[in-house]
């Protein structure tokens, strides 16, 4: 090739050496100049005919090697120009054919909707309606005339529509043959509505004709007060049935409940003294790994009472523990093993579980881990076939009115106490998110108010026999309002409250459910307000959103309304100011007291021992 040919030096003049190279620059000019021109028309062939693109591009690739070959011996960097040239045609043709990797990176992907199971998107639809109601105890054949008669004591002659549709499922279950299992019920149905019947009254029905010594009921509660509660009302309908309940929630020494539900006996060993037990996960726990001849293999019902919320709260891995006790026998999982004949004529029916709460979730991973044996769900609230955001909707009372009122910071307690002494708000509950926050509230109320009202708190800084207290009082209507943290917000039925403030917002939509269900409650009218600064309101309108719930009505306030508290308020703080710190040093005082009454005893026990020694 003329680029790499070697010149011998002959000793010609310098002259001809530049000649050749000027002849070489100019040929190698013009071969640059011609590739453009070819290429440029190239281009305007293939988008004037994109049809025939493919062909051109093998004649013209056949073309482009000929010249190579005939072009070769004259211009040597010919060569390399058409070898660049045939590799852009591959490259447009391995283009067209393969898909090049990362082309689609920033297109936007399809969204993969979840499908529900059929069991959960296709619910037992309950009316929520209860100013209608049209099921009369009396008339119901399927229900016990025990029962009936209790009911009556109790003032109830009508069912709500939850009862009526889940007591007469759970019964109809319950008396299928031997070797069919019951189904597994879920119940989503707002605060109020009626729920802890749904399982009572099947429960004791379902146990009456067979009275035992075992354990054949197990309620479990997320909370004491709840579990009280709960006992309370199986206490009262197990009356002339024969059936004895025993609370387990750590407000009785756990050596004294084990006196309470088991016995030794000499003929039988141990035995249960009581059918139906109510508890807490946590003190459950305890029983099941100290207690002797504590068993829960014939146990026939399972209600987890506030599922949501134990499913969130897995305390001491309570539901391992259960599972092991529960085990079927050779099955020591929770979930259903495969089913054959002889599975189901060699084993034991497993307990059928009842799952009650008012913000029940519809995502099948959180409910996986109960192993449902062929559930059913009985919800108020509508589900749609796909799990999206806006499926999880959660349903409150007809007969309950929410409101909420925007503010600064500032006017927040000008507000309150507007609500409370002048327009003469009773029976109020207000929530705070911290213990301190309501233990300032109070004492600033009491301070302000000067014995118009009466202001107690209930936190968990209380002890159980002051938060009954409370209560009770409130109740009695002793105590007109109570300020709360959300350890009230689940479950507690208080009759009668009237208006539930929420002092600082709910942090979620469960939260806001559970807080507004305290009133409106059993078809009573109610009413609730949330207090928001304007930096929250888009963020409450989320929440609200997320459960299915459509915009709340405003209360409007003016600065003429609050003006004439500004004074009183501003008395009312220094007072708070003082009482606080008066409880602090009250605090450190008794600390310190404690302190040095235990240096004492210790100095005392070391003179003893060395008196003794001596």
């Amino acid at each position: 090739m003329d680029l790499f040919i070697i010149n011998r030096y002959t000793g010609d003049a310098e002259d001809n050496i530049a000649t050749q190279e000027s002849v070489h620059l100019l040929k190698l000019k013009q071969a640059i100049e011609d590739r453009k021109k070819a290429s440029s028309q190239k281009l305007g062939s293939e988008s004037c005919e994109p049809a025939t693109k493919n062909e051109k591009h093998e004649d013209n690739s056949e073309l482009q090697i000929d010249n190579i070959y005939v072009d070769v011996e004259q211009n040597p960097l010919k060569e390399l120009k058409e070898k660049v040239v045939i590799t852009n045609v591959e490259k447009t043709n391995i283009i067209n054919e393969f898909k090049v990797l990362g082309s689609s990176d920033f297109e936007k992907k399809p969204k993969v909707e979840r499908v529900l199971p059929y069991w959960l998107s296709h619910a037992y639809s309950v009316s929520k309606n209860l100013q209608k109601l049209k099921c009369n105890v009396e008339d119901q054949a399927w229900l016990h005339s025990t029962l009936k008669k209790t009911l009556a004591s109790e003032g109830v002659f009508k069912l709500f529509p939850v009862q009526e549709q889940v007591i007469p499922f759970i019964l109809k279950e319950q008396s299928l043959p031997a070797p069919l299992w019951p189904h597994d019920v879920c119940v989503s149905a707002p605060t109020g509505s009626g729920k802890t019947l749904c399982f009572v009254l099947p429960i004791i029905q379902s146990l009456m004709p067979e009275l035992g010594h075992h354990i054949r009921a197990l309620v479990v509660l997320p909370v004491q007060e709840l579990a009280t509660q709960v006992s309370a009302v199986f206490r009262k309908y197990c009356t002339n049935t024969g059936l004895k309940v025993a609370l387990l929630s750590g407000a009785s020494q756990l050596q004294k409940e084990q006196q309470q539900i088991l016995k030794n006996t000499e003929t039988h060993g141990w035995i249960s003294t009581v059918d139906i037990i109510v508890c807490t996960a946590g003190r459950l726990v305890e029983h099941l790994q100290n207690t002797e001849g504590f068993t829960l293999k014939y146990l026939k019902f399972l209600v987890i009472d506030e599922a949501d919320r134990i499913m969130d709260n897995i305390q001491n891995d309570w539901l391992y523990h259960m599972y092991k006790h529960i085990q079927l026998e050779g099955h020591a999982s929770n979930k259903i093993a495969q089913l054959n004949w002889d599975f189901i004529c060699n084993t034991r029916n497993p307990p059928q579980k009842l799952l009650f709460s008012a913000t029940l979730s519809p995502d099948p991973e959180l409910l996986e881990q109960w192993g449902l044996f062929q559930p059913k769900l009985f919800s108020v609230a509508p589900i749609s076939d796909t799990l999206d955001k806006n499926s999880k909707k959660y349903s409150t009372p007809d007969e309950l009115k929410e409101q909420f009122v925007t503010c600064s910071t500032e006017e927040k307690p000008l507000i309150l106490y507007h609500f409370l002494v002048e327009q003469k708000w009773d029976k109020v509950l207000c929530f705070m998110n911290s213990g301190q926050s309501a233990h300032r509230l109070t004492v600033l109320l009491n301070n302000w108010a000067e014995g118009k009202i009466k202001v107690a708190e209930l936190s968990a800084s209380l002890d159980r026999s002051s938060r009954e207290n409370v209560l009770k009082k409130f109740r009695l209507s002793e105590i007109n309002v109570i300020v709360s943290t959300d350890a009230l917000a689940r479950g507690i039925d208080i009759p009668d409250c009237n208006f539930v403030l929420s002092y600082d917002p709910p942090k979620n939509i469960k939260t806001y459910v559970h807080r507004v269900g305290r009133t409106g409650r059993a078809g009573r009218l109610g009413n609730a307000v949330t207090f928001l600064v304007q930096n929250q309101l888009q963020m409450f309108k989320e929440i609200l959103q997320s459960g299915g719930k459509e915009n709340i009505s405003q209360i409007e306030f003016t600065s003429n309304m609050l003006e004439p508290l500004i004074d009183s308020y501003q008395r009312a703080i220094q007072f708070t100011k003082v009482s606080i710190q008066s409880e602090i040093e009250n605090k450190v005082k008794k600390s310190i007291e404690l302190k040095r009454g235990a240096k004492q005893k210790a100095r005392k026990r070391k003179l003893s021992e060395n008196k003794s020694n001596n």
